[in-house]
Formats: structure tokens, C-alpha cells, sequence
């Protein structure tokens, strides 16, 4: 056999090096981008991981809303009845509805009674509601609609706010 010349030997050397080298990064590559993926690290190299405070802003947390009922959805129902028909929809949308929807909802009831809609819309909402589905934080209820001799049924769904109210989530 014959000795392996030392310029040989480093060359082997240095290309097993390498091979290390480009395995252990692929393995790093890897691993940061399964990480990636799962949404833990960030997209951007060197693909660190998020903090807590990160992840809870990326991805919120939703306590359960245990907080005991103060109105209800069948009061909320009808206090949103009763506001449309005084024609009163500031009262209508700050009682029943949650803040960030208010400006929506009142545009939207403003445009039902400008296309003259608005006493459809109360003769169809002054119907008893049934209840369809009723969770920790959220409630869906049906009611029926007679129109052209036909019925249709409807819903409502709500949402309760940690306060204990029930607003319509939508109509």
C-alpha cells in the first residue's frame, strides 16, 4: 500500500470537512424551517424563534367567557326592536351592538330606511326567537318570516361581552 502524500491528506481532509460542513447546515435548515412552518420562528434568516409576547400577539388567546349573564339575548332582541321602532338607531346600536360595530350597523340601518325597508325589517324582527344554539360566548337563534304567503327563517347570532351582555353579532 502506498502512504497518502500530506497535500492528499489535507485535501481529504478538508473536503470531509466540508461534507460536515454542508450536512450540519442542511440539518440547521431544516430544523429553522419546520420551526418556521409551525409558526414559532420568524420567516427572515437567521429564522430566530418569537418570544412569548410575540406568539400571544400573533396568535390571541380567547379566555372563556364565563361571566354571568346581565342581558340576554332575547333582551337585547327586544331592546333592539324597540329602538327601531321608535326610529331612534343611536340607541338602537349602542345598546345591542358591540362598539366596534356600531358605526357599521348604523350606516346600514340608515340605508334600510332610505330605501324605505325600515318597517319590513321591524315586522320581520317582531317575531318570537327561537333558540338554535346558546354557548359560553356565543348564541345563534332562528325566527321565522311569512312572506308572499311563504315562510322563510332567519337567524340571529350574538355574542356575549365580558361584561355579561349579549350583542347581535348579525342579523
Amino acid at each position: 500500500m502506498k502512504k497518502l502524500g500530506r497535500g492528499t491528506a489535507i485535501v481529504i481532509a478538508v473536503f470531509l470537512f466540508l461534507l460536515i460542513l454542508i450536512f450540519c447546515s442542511w440539518r440547521w435548515f431544516s430544523v429553522r424551517n419546520g420551526r418556521v412552518l409551525a409558526g414559532f420562528a420568524s420567516p427572515t434568516f437567521p429564522y430566530s424563534d418569537y418570544s412569548i409576547a410575540e406568539l400571544e400577539k400573533i396568535y390571541p388567546q380567547y379566555i372563556e367567557n364565563n361571566a354571568p349573564t346581565v342581558q340576554s339575548p332575547e333582551e337585547t332582541h327586544q331592546k333592539f326592536l324597540a329602538a327601531l321602532k321608535k326610529g331612534d338607531f343611536d340607541e338602537a346600536v349602542n345598546c345591542c351592538f358591540r362598539e366596534g360595530d356600531r358605526v357599521g350597523m348604523k350606516t346600514r340601518l340608515d340605508d334600510i330606511k332610505s330605501k324605505g325597508n325600515l318597517s319590513v325589517m321591524i315586522g320581520d324582527l317582531n317575531t318570537e326567537l327561537k333558540s338554535d344554539l346558546v354557548q359560553n360566548m356565543r348564541a345563534s337563534y332562528t325566527y321565522r318570516v311569512f312572506q308572499d304567503g311563504k315562510t322563510y327563517i332567519n337567524s340571529i347570532s350574538f355574542i356575549k361581552s365580558e361584561d355579561g351582555i349579549w350583542y347581535i353579532e348579525s342579523l
